[in-house]
């Protein structure tokens, strides 16, 4: 199970994942999502440990880690289609670094 604290739509989404080959995920699906609410958020993360017993990884959005290069394609992950990515005010990407030297 994944669950990520998403800052960037202020929600908490919880995942259940299918299986990784190569570092790849092949599936997931949506459990549950709902807005940034530490009470909700403690109360489902207890039940679920209640009931079940798969292992959760936890992810925050605030501390992503960039893979190396900026990803323009991934269809394993959903980005088959568009991926125009918005920078933050002052906020550079690696592009951006390859683009002004």
């Amino acid at each position: 199970m994944l669950v990520v604290d998403n800052r960037f739509y202020n929600c908490y989404t919880f995942f259940l994942l299918g299986h990784h080959d190569h570092d790849k995920l092949h599936y997931r699906w949506d459990l549950v999502e709902f807005e940034r609410n530490k009470a909700k958020y403690g109360q489902v993360l207890k039940d679920l440990k209640d009931h079940c017993q798969l292992s959760i990884e936890f992810r925050d959005t605030d501390h992503l880690v960039h893979p190396g290069t900026d990803v323009v394609f991934d269809a394993s992950h959903g980005h088959g289609f568009s991926t125009s990515y918005k920078k933050r005010t002052g906020q550079q990407t690696n592009t951006d670094h390859h683009q002004e030297a």
